[in-house]
């Protein structure tokens, strides 16, 4: 693969233009839960903090949590 072809895969920030997968990091929030978790995490730009997306926590919880129930529609 060429070098152009490579630039042209790799993630660029739309910020500072810079290009590579490890210049886009995940961070946890400051906010946790009572047992240290944190609740999100913010993935941003290494060099100039630019903020790609905020992420919710994966929770895997007991099976047989609250379920949405409709009158009328057998429940």
């Amino acid at each position: 693969m060429s070098d152009e072809q490579t630039n042209l895969t790799e993630p660029r920030c739309p910020s500072c233009d810079v290009r590579g997968m490890e210049k886009i990091v995940s961070r946890p929030s400051s906010e946790t839960a009572k047992k240290g978790q944190p609740w999100f995490f913010v993935a941003h730009c290494t060099d100039c903090g630019h903020v790609y997306g905020v992420f919710a926590k994966h929770t895997f919880g007991p099976p047989g949590g609250p379920q949405l129930v409709v009158k009328g529609r057998g429940n």
